[in-house]
């Protein structure tokens, strides 16, 4: 759902049901942003990463990921999720995961990154082409199958009728997502932020914003 279809919807929605709804739409917002850019951000936004080196009310000062200083001025009403690590024995069956993976021998998918979404949350539901790397998938599915091994990680996603089998290797990044606070928005926190609207050189403004501990993730 972009974000063109979402302000019909919110507009329509009594200002307690927006906050009620508010949580799942931040983790949407990072959901969306793993999708293929057709879905995930219109053309004239860009994505950012970087450390907060300073807060000042809805200013934002990071030294994004290149090295470069950029200011953000946050909405009031902007949505924050929450990003930390998560483990192989995290992924269980029955819970809802993202991947990105890339094809692998016998016709298994290696795992690039595993993202667990909140419980009772179903966002991106599908398996389809992963934009930032030709021929990878982004499968957003139920896993029905999981196992830990020494070396690796084996799961097993079902998604419309099909099954996909993915090995994940010792060192893919695994986070866990979850709605956040601003109080996670502070000075040396390691932010992206997905759908940066440019203004003048070097500025920016932004609707949603991640927090994570996992400096590893997204990992393109």
């Amino acid at each position: 759902m972009r974000r063109s279809l979402l302000r019909p919807w919110l507009r329509s929605l009594p200002r307690r049901a927006i906050r009620r709804v508010a949580p799942t739409l931040a983790v949407l917002a990072v959901a969306l942003a793993l999708a293929p850019p057709s879905l995930a951000q219109d053309n004239a936004t860009q994505r950012l990463r970087g450390d907060i080196t300073r807060v000042d009310g809805d200013i934002l000062y990071i030294r994004a990921s290149n090295g470069q200083p950029v200011t953000v001025l946050l909405a009031p009403e902007a949505s924050v999720t929450s990003v930390t690590p998560a483990k192989l024995s995290d992924i269980k069956p029955g819970r809802f995961v993202g991947t990105a993976a890339r094809p692998g021998p016998g016709g298994r998918w290696q795992t690039i990154e595993v993202h667990i979404f909140p419980a009772g949350a179903r966002l991106g539901e599908g398996h389809r082409p992963w934009a930032p790397e030709p021929g990878a998938t982004m499968t957003n599915a139920d896993v029905t199958a999981a196992a830990v091994t020494a070396r690796d990680g084996k799961m097993t996603l079902t998604t419309g009728g099909q099954s996909y089998d993915f090995d994940v290797p010792k060192g893919t990044p695994i986070v866990a997502m979850a709605p956040g606070t601003r109080a996670l928005i502070k000075k040396g926190a390691h932010v992206v932020i997905n759908q940066a609207q440019p203004g003048a050189v070097g500025s920016y403004q932004a609707k949603n914003i991640t927090v994570t501990t996992a400096r590893n993730w997204p990992p393109k």
